[in-house]
Parts: structure tokens; sequence; C-alpha cells
């Protein structure tokens, strides 16, 4: 009875060892592949690819698939994106504390102008796309930190970006104040030559007041004689 009792405990405990080795030999891992990050045109409601073009004043949508192939827990999941050059990259730390990362890119060409992270678009998302949690930003900074993922799971990562081009202000031609044309000195003018007052005008003008006088006798004698 004794030997049987001791058999069936080992029995019982061979669940248990065989899950508590397959957990440490598979304390969680990131898997990737170059489809895991891809980006699309939102303003020309373009489809998924791994590189596109886009142009002043659209709108960029990236999708982000982390995928966790071990049973292990994921934590502090962290994700982090260069726009300029497309790179993506992902780590966490697995249930053996060790560090598990990914990386791939999703480039967008542009003709002109550069892309601007949209603040607070960046979202979690569930493999089925049912639930969306808001994540805070900084993604294209130093990264940001979305959660843990549970073994044999799999999330989305999603974040848009736009296209700014610098506007050029017009040139205005500088006003040139009106100029004023020298003024001409003006000649002085010659003044009138005054009458003369000598001393010969004078007694010119008593003779003929004389003249006169002497006439005008002479012609009232002739009247009365």
């Amino acid at each position: 009875m004794k030997k049987l009792a001791l058999f069936v405990a080992a029995i019982a405990a061979i669940p248990a060892l065989l899950g508590a080795s397959v957990f440490a030999d598979s304390p969680g891992q990131l898997s990737n592949g170059a489809a895991n990050y891809k980006v699309r045109n939102v303003t020309k409601n373009g489809e998924y690819s791994q590189t596109i073009a886009a142009t002043c004043g659209e709108t960029v949508k990236y999708s982000i698939t982390l995928s966790n192939s071990d049973y292990g827990l994921l934590k502090d999941l962290t994700v982090k994106a260069n726009i300029a050059s497309g790179a993506i990259s992902a780590s966490a730390t697995n249930a053996s504390n060790e560090t598990t990362s990914v990386s791939g890119n999703a480039k967008v060409n542009l003709d002109k102008g550069t892309l601007a992270y949209i603040p607070g678009s960046t979202v979690r998302i569930t493999s089925d796309g049912k639930t969306s949690t808001p994540q805070a930003d900084g993604i294209t900074a130093g990264g940001v930190n979305v959660g843990n993922l549970n073994g044999s799971t799999a999330i989305f990562v999603q974040f848009q970006a736009k296209v700014e081009c610098p506007t050029t202000p017009p040139v205005t031609p500088p006003v040139t104040p009106p100029t004023t044309p020298p003024e001409t000195p003006k000649t002085p003018e010659t003044p009138a030559e005054l009458p003369a007052t000598g001393a010969a005008d004078v007694i010119a003008k008593l003779a003929g007041v004389v003249a006169l006088t002497g006439a005008s006798v002479y012609y009232v004698a002739s009247r009365r004689s």
C-alpha cells in the first residue's frame, strides 16, 4: 500500500514538473518579421506597406505588430521609432529577467518637407482589434512603455505623423521713398528803375507848371478883351 501511494504521488508530480520545465525553457520571446512593420498614407487612403510615398500636408499611420512567441510574460514592452530613417525597435524583459528585442523598418519617402509626430496618436490595440488603449507620447523620442505582453499573444502599436513643409513668405519689395527734385535757385529780379528825383527834374517840372499857368492867364485875359 505504501509503494502504491508513492507511485501515485510521483505520477501526479509529472505534469507539474513538465510545466515548470516548459516555462523555464519558454520565458518569453519577441518574435520578428519584416511584415511586423508597416505604414500607410491616411490622406490618400492607401494600403499598409513597408515603404510608401507622401508629400506636404499628408498624414501617415504606422502599425507595429509585437508578438510573444513563448509562454512566459514579457514586462515593460517599450517601442521606439525613428520616423526620419524609418527604423523601429521594441524590447521587453522576460520571465528570466533577460532582455528580448526586435527591430525592423517602415519607410516614408518624401519629395519635400519632414515628418512630425502627431501628439496623442499612439495607441495599443489588441490582436482582435476590439480594444484600443491610448498610450503616452514619446515613441519618436526616447520610446514609450506600452505595458506587458502575455505568452503566446500579440498586440498592435500604432501612431501617426504628418508631413510638414515650411511656407516661404512672399517677398515684399522695399518701399522707395519719393524723390524730391532739387529746387532750382531763383534768379533775383532786377528792381524797376526808380523815377529820377534829382534837381534838374524838379526844375523842369516847375517850368512846366509856370508855362501852364501863364497860358491859362493869357487865355482868360483874351476872353475879357
